[in-house]
């Protein structure tokens, strides 16, 4: 349901606010009672009765039977969730229960145009000098395709990898952002494949 012309309270604000911040800062949406004890109120039904109203009016979505189950709504003005994956692995879905860490905030700017998108932390530093630093969060638009000179994840013998992706006739390269690293040329008959390119980073420093 798309967020209604009915405009919000000044507490309803100040709850999607504090939803948005906790989605952000600790990839996880905060229960019903972080709510309550985030505003000194006595009774959770306090809690709920605002989550209520901004899930009537389109700006939060919910999962039953979970005590985490608040999600921003994907065509929210204030954000759109996706989900953290902690690692990619092949023979599993992208975006299996296995894979996932949480959710994060991002732009909707983002998702325009139908993309799916999900986020993957960075672990080392071979992309530095293209300002993905390690403990950064890439957000991924998901994609088996991409152009030379675009910055993707790949999975390369079932490792997932973020490298600058170019293209011969004959080979293809993933290439590091760090001169401590040597590119990575994808040799015939190698498992790889492109499962998404890098159209966002969002740096938790």
């Amino acid at each position: 349901m798309a967020p209604s012309d009915e405009s919000l309270t000044d507490i309803q604000r100040e709850v999607l606010k504090y939803v948005q911040d906790h989605l952000t800062q600790t990839h996880r949406p905060p229960t019903v009672r972080e709510v309550m004890r985030h505003f000194k109120w006595n009774s959770p039904q306090s809690a709920r009765k605002h989550l209520l109203a901004l899930e009537e009016k389109g700006y939060l979505e919910r999962e039953e039977h979970t005590a985490r189950g608040l999600r921003l709504a994907e065509d929210s003005s204030v954000g759109v969730s996706i989900p953290v994956l902690g690692r990619v692995a092949a023979g599993l879905p992208l975006l299996a229960e296995e894979n996932r860490e949480g959710t994060m905030v991002v732009d909707p700017s983002l998702a325009r145009g139908g993309r799916n998108l999900f986020a993957l932390t960075v672990r080392g530093d071979s992309m530095v000098n293209a300002h993905i630093l390690p403990g950064d969060k890439v957000i991924v638009q998901q994609t088996t395709h991409a152009s030379p000179g675009e910055i993707v994840v790949a999975l390369v013998e079932g490792e997932a990898t973020v490298k600058t992706f170019r293209k011969t006739s004959s080979k293809v390269v993933l290439e590091p952002a760090n001169p401590k690293y040597s590119p990575i040329v994808v040799g015939e008959g190698q498992d790889f494949r492109i499962i998404g390119k890098v159209v966002g980073v969002f740096s938790p420093r």
